[in-house]
């Protein structure tokens, strides 16, 4: 009987100190396919590419034209899918117990799931839209920051 108690003791305290099964490769894999992983770093590579041509000060300027084509090549080709694919795979292992990714794969190939995947790019279209209209309203405020700085520093290198 004592026995008993101790090992039901033991088993009781191990439950509570053993970690849950790290997600299985296979089934990170499964939801990386499902929520179309590397389209998703295309549109976003598209979508930061877009950005920077919207806010070029020039954008007639060859240089800076060229400039710019080098580093989305930089980008895309350092930080390319082939390249992103087995460290992700590595983060969501460390992050995700086995039942966790379960879980995610199994709302990612649910209707809603995909719905959301098909719909993401407008998603972030449509929030990064709204964080420029929020950042407008905002440049009066950081510009007179931008001058009190200016003008702080000024009259400290003046001491």
């Amino acid at each position: 009987m004592k026995l008993t108690h101790i090992t039901l003791a033991a088993l009781v305290f191990s439950s509570f100190f053993s970690q849950a099964e790290p997600a299985k490769r296979e089934t990170i894999e499964q939801v990386l396919k499902a929520t179309d992983a590397p389209a998703m770093l295309d549109y976003a590579y598209a979508q930061m590419e877009q950005m920077v041509q919207a806010n070029r000060t020039n954008p007639d300027d060859a240089l800076s034209q060229k400039q710019q084509r080098e580093m989305q090549q930089l980008f895309r080709s350092e930080m390319s899918w082939s390249q992103l694919e087995e460290p992700i795979i590595a983060v969501y292992a460390q992050v995700f117990s086995e039942d966790e990714m379960q879980s995610i794969l199994d709302f990612y190939q649910s209707p809603a799931g995909q719905k959301l995947v098909k719909r993401q790019p407008e998603l972030v279209q449509q929030s990064m839209q709204m964080m420029q209209t929020l950042m407008q309203g905002m440049m009066p405020k950081i510009q007179a920051m931008a001058e009190k700085h200016a003008k702080e520093r000024a009259a400290q290198s003046s001491q």
